[in-house]
């Protein structure tokens, strides 16, 4: 009788050990009003997403409704680079994460033209990606366009309320004029070159510095080793630290509004997969997306922690 129980339990360890390397998220999650609609039981979906905070949040979100639905879900959080994770949707990889409208534009669709209006610019990404076998559930609120932050005092003390501000700045050769950006941000198409490009102007030598995009936070608050620095318009970070963003005031940067991106052939397998973006997307206005991501990056507590805690205190899970 010992030994059967001590095999039973090694053969559990290693199912739980297997489970967890394949990425198979195991955790059980209890339903609420959104499995109510919807039943997946019996599927098996592969979730990704790209590697800051609010992604990791939308990732969670999204593997959290999925198994409240009764679905297996195959965890793939946390992906290096756009590139990566658009490549690993479109070849199959994946089934699922959440891209920004801007993103797709610019860097997947390589459209030129500068649609300002949130709605129209959704709309025309969705068109254009049902070519690319890519189906764009309903759009999130919340904007988490690039900004260029520095602190109150930095900005009041060099003058510098928006971008052409800060181009004036760079083409009098003062050494404020100092920028840090994350590695992708130099080779996006929305990126550093188009930046200047639109605004006219270079910074001097030595003025540019790459760090990890959380790293540019705290830097930019401490004015070293840069006075300004790429940020995301909902970032929690940026309340945090008194990081205040200047007036794109020649329209630079496009609506960066996030929607759950699903494979078409997926979708067409579960077409209730739809109303996951319905019932979430619309609770993730920009307040909502800056809270929650403070929670992460300022609390420390763990994404999933914080996505399930929300999608309890609205209801759709357990």
């Amino acid at each position: 009788m010992r030994r059967s129980r001590v095999a039973t339990a090694v053969v559990a360890a290693l199912a739980a050990l297997l489970v967890g390397c394949s990425g198979e998220s195991a955790r059980a999650t209890p339903p609420g009003s959104f499995a109510r609609d919807v039943d997946l039981t019996g599927q098996t979906l592969v979730v990704g997403s790209k590697e800051f905070d609010e992604q990791l949040l939308l990732c969670r979100m999204t593997i959290a409704l999925l198994q409240s639905a009764g679905a297996n879900v195959v965890e793939r959080c946390d992906t290096k680079g756009s590139e990566n994770v658009r490549s690993a949707l479109t070849t199959g990889a994946i089934d699922m994460y959440w891209e920004y409208t801007g993103t797709a534009w610019r860097t997947y669709l390589r459209q030129e033209a500068q649609l300002s209006d949130p709605r129209d610019l959704y709309e025309a990404v969705q068109v254009a990606d049902a070519a690319n076998g890519v189906s764009w559930l309903a759009m999130a609120p919340f904007d988490n366009t690039y900004a260029i932050g520095v602190t109150t005092p930095n900005a009041q003390r060099l003058g510098v309320r928006t971008i052409s501000d800060l181009a004036r700045l760079a083409r009098s050769g003062s050494p404020e004029a100092s920028l840090c950006i994350d590695q992708e941000f130099t080779g996006r198409e929305d990126g550093l070159v188009g930046l200047l490009r639109t605004y006219g102007f270079q910074f001097p030598d030595g003025a540019l510095h790459t760090r990890e995009i959380g790293d540019i936070y705290p830097a930019v608050a401490g004015g070293s080793p840069c006075v300004f620095g790429e940020v995301f318009a909902t970032d929690g970070r940026l309340n945090a630290l008194r990081i205040n963003t200047l007036a794109d005031d020649l329209g630079y940067f496009l609506p960066y509004n996030a929607a759950l991106t699903v494979r078409t052939d997926v979708l067409t397998r579960v077409p209730r997969l739809a109303l996951l973006g319905d019932r979430l997307a619309p609770m993730l206005t920009d307040q909502v997306m800056r809270e929650l991501n403070a929670r992460v990056s300022v609390g420390r507590r763990s994404p999933d922690d914080v996505a399930r805690t929300f999608l309890r205190e609205q209801g759709l899970i357990g």
